[in-house]
């Protein structure tokens, strides 16, 4: 095989690319910094070629006009597995909708969210860096079900992304399993760093006295694990086994608190299945053995997470009730994130030998109401609003943190769990809560 040979006759442009697809076709891309951006960028080249396309997407950092724009009505619906903060108003119009998923069960050979239903991967579109010598291509800061999707798609392509960093792990792709290659518009796009305010400081200080020296953290994104990841600035020996690695980790290790010197499962590296950050985060990953980019039902299975002793997962939510329930990705129907690895995560915590699971989040946020007034309302609540969407259940909770305090619910009971939880809750809304809770028999 000469590479450069056979990458030529394979090679042609974005629009011969979108133009590949076919009625009918589920496309799957991802999103984050590895996005196929010109691939998605020329998809207006269906219109009035093709209809009733599927695009299975995660977590997109553009809002590209197919998300919205009535002319794609017929042409293309997208189907997402996490929501960004701008696919709102397409669930509104019914251009797109939602997969309830456990992130760890979208990989591997359990890719069963379409073969359950009978449905076939037509297309795979990935963003790689440029081929190496022996063929390679790296999906850069995806490693996702990225292998499962080579082997199942019946159509892969490849938008070769200068930009982007070059990893090792699962985050790999040979040119004998493409079909097609297509050179990019070698676009990166970053997060902007949440900064964190002196309520989030406090909440991230409680989290951070229940992570020993030597455990192995998950963290977020967000205001929230940012500010966890400031108050662990005194911690030794950290270790990272996460589903998203993000500039707060970075920042941890080049600080010296993040060694991975006492991981039990994959020692001395830190383990993610995809990234998302700042330049220096990505800058950080480039051709870094230390980093392993995983398929995500490695790096998100329970199991392989409890390998891991001292496993602390540190998690957000939207609210929680009385008895621990966490809504963490809705607004009553509406999608507004994922679950993503919370529940993964979660359980691989409890099951870890000294392992903690963590939520935390702010005890209150302001709201508009229908009269157009804002208010302010508890995110601790008596009991979740009919039609909720549960993303963790009340048996599955370790620890609740807010600016107050720490609310420990592992083997408690109903009435030490309500207890708990108003304690830590907003001085102006305890009285009520506790009113509530004992209509609601749980005091």
């Amino acid at each position: 095989m000469n590479p450069q040979r056979t990458l030529k006759e394979k090679t042609i442009t974005a629009e011969e690319a979108v133009l590949k697809i076919q009625d009918g076709d589920y496309v799957h891309v991802y999103g984050s910094s590895a996005e196929p951006n010109t691939f998605l960028e020329n998809i207006k080249h269906l219109k009035g070629q093709r209809k009733d396309v599927k695009l299975v997407h995660f977590l997109s950092l553009f809002p590209y006009d197919f998300y919205s724009d009535e002319s794609y009505r017929g042409i293309i619906t997208t189907e997402n597995m996490f929501c960004s903060r701008f696919c709102i108003d397409s669930q509104k119009s019914g251009m797109m909708t939602f997969i309830p998923n456990h992130l760890r069960n979208s990989g591997s050979d359990r890719f069963f969210y379409y073969r359950a239903r009978g449905k076939q991967i037509s297309i795979y579109v990935a963003s790689v860096t440029p081929m190496d010598g022996h063929g390679y291509f790296s999906t850069a800061t995806v490693g996702m079900s990225n292998r499962a999707l080579v082997k199942c798609a019946d159509i892969v392509m490849l938008e070769i992304n200068e930009s982007l960093p070059l990893t090792f792990g699962d985050s790999y792709i040979h040119l004998n399993e493409v079909d097609y290659v297509f050179r990019g518009d070698n676009t990166i796009r970053y997060m902007p760093a949440a900064e964190p305010d002196e309520i989030d400081l406090k909440i991230g200080g409680y989290v951070a006295e229940l992570v020993e020296n030597g455990a192995t953290i998950q963290l977020g994104i967000g205001a929230i694990p940012n500010a966890v990841a400031a108050a662990l600035g005194d911690k030794k020996d950290l270790g990272v086994h996460t589903e998203m690695l993000g500039d707060a980790i970075v920042h941890l290790y080049k600080k010296g608190v993040i060694t991975n010197a006492f991981k039990t499962h994959c020692k001395h590296k830190m383990v993610t299945t995809f990234s998302l950050g700042g330049k220096e985060t990505y800058d950080f990953l480039d051709d870094n053995i230390g980093v392993l980019h995983l398929d995500v039902a490695k790096t998100n299975s329970p199991y392989e997470i409890a390998k891991n002793h001292k496993m602390v997962s540190v998690n957000t939510t939207l609210q929680v009730d009385l008895m621990g329930q966490c809504a963490s990705e809705a607004i009553g129907t509406l999608q507004i994130s994922g679950v993503g690895g919370q529940t993964d995560t979660v359980l691989g915590a409890k099951m870890s030998p000294d392992g903690k699971s963590i939520i935390a989040l702010r005890t209150t946020a302001e709201i508009e109401a229908k009269d157009g007034k804002r208010r302010r309302i508890s995110k601790i609540t008596a009991l979740h609003g009919p039609g909720t969407v549960i993303s963790l259940s009340r048996s599955d909770v370790d620890y609740i943190v807010t600016e107050y305090g720490i609310a420990a619910l592992r083997g408690a009971s109903l009435r030490e769990r309500a207890e708990s939880l108003i304690r830590i809750a907003h001085p102006d809304f305890r009285d009520a809560l506790r009113e509530e809770a004992a209509k609601a028999f749980l005091l």
